[in-house]
């Protein structure tokens, strides 16, 4: 089976649901060369797992999404359908963005774009490999061919990935990491309000101490720069250009780009804006998963990575 295209009939009414070959309802295919899935219009989507395949998407530009799986969904065109096979190795050794989600990653990312970075925001299929409960070598492989189609020195990814961190980063050559992390009580707040109230303080304990143990394995294999939403939410010049120099990533943070920034919802033109502040500012919650996370802590981890605030 060679490379095919496929007009789309239909395509999934859920925004932000795990990106997988159902999402789109398909036309009968016509070969195409190998030479398309190289093409400026179009980009990885997710995995066709059981049958080897890598469907890619066919869109306008969509270069700067705040959440890059959202716009492939809303804009695609077509699907082109490449046996993983037939792809050639990758070469790309990107800086993977780690991070345990309403941490200010999507700031960062925001950051680094205005900075020149070329950056991308939650390409899905680094989930959905994250999430299929597998670390064989095709998997892997099938990563580091698939990221090849981007033209992206910068990847940050969604909170999910931290189930199979060492599957990903092994994809590449050379992989700069940095991994993000905040004041515990604060982002447990920050997920309680996004979900409006409706997750209680025990699951995120459970994510928090394995998104530390997402960030353990990382450590044992690669130099990985830990990095605090605190240390640069205000966005000040000096910690972007820090984090873009351990990366070797060029551009230029500028306090007036920042600036620009700043002013903005970095969560702008998403399915999911910031909520307002007062939204399930919730106290009792606060203090549950306090105590709670005092309990579950993982302190010889955390002594042993120099973790501070956690």
């Amino acid at each position: 089976m060679g490379t095919t295209e496929h007009d789309i009939l239909a395509r999934t009414t859920q925004p932000t649901s795990l990106s997988r070959p159902a999402d789109f309802t398909l036309g009968p295919g016509r070969p195409v060369s190998l030479q398309r899935v190289f093409e400026a219009d179009v980009s990885p989507y997710c995995f066709d797992l059981p049958n080897r395949l890598l469907h890619c998407v066919s869109t306008p530009d969509i270069a700067g999404a705040t959440f890059f799986y959202q716009a492939q969904r809303r804009h695609a065109r077509t699907v082109v359908k490449v046996p993983v096979d037939d792809l050639p190795d990758g070469s790309a050794s990107p800086t993977l963005i780690f991070s345990i989600g309403r941490c200010g990653s999507t700031l960062l990312f925001r950051a680094f774009e205005a900075a020149g970075v070329a950056i991308v925001s939650e390409p899905d299929y680094f989930t959905q490999a994250a999430l299929a409960g597998s670390q064989d070598r095709f998997l892997q492989t099938a990563l580091g061919r698939a990221t090849q189609l981007l033209p992206y020195s910068a990847i940050k990814l969604r909170l999910e990935c931290n189930a199979a961190p060492l599957l990903i980063a092994g994809a590449f050559r050379a992989p700069k990491i940095i991994f993000i992390l905040r004041d515990p009580v604060d982002w447990a707040s920050s997920h309680h309000r996004q979900s409006r109230g409706t997750i209680g303080a025990a699951p995120w304990v459970t994510v928090l101490k394995g998104s530390l143990y997402a960030l353990a394995q990382l450590a044992r294999a690669y130099d990985v720069r830990v990095c605090y939403y605190e240390d640069f939410r205000a966005l000040d010049a000096g910690p972007i250009a820090e984090l873009m120099a351990f990366a070797g990533l060029a551009g230029t943070a500028s306090p007036e780009a920042l600036r620009e920034v700043a002013a903005r919802d970095s969560h702008e033109g998403s399915v999911e804006p910031e909520l307002p502040a007062d939204i399930v500012a919730d106290p009792a919650f606060r203090e549950t998963f306090a105590r709670d996370w005092e309990e579950a802590r993982p302190a010889e981890l955390i002594a042993r990575l120099r973790l501070r605030g956690i």
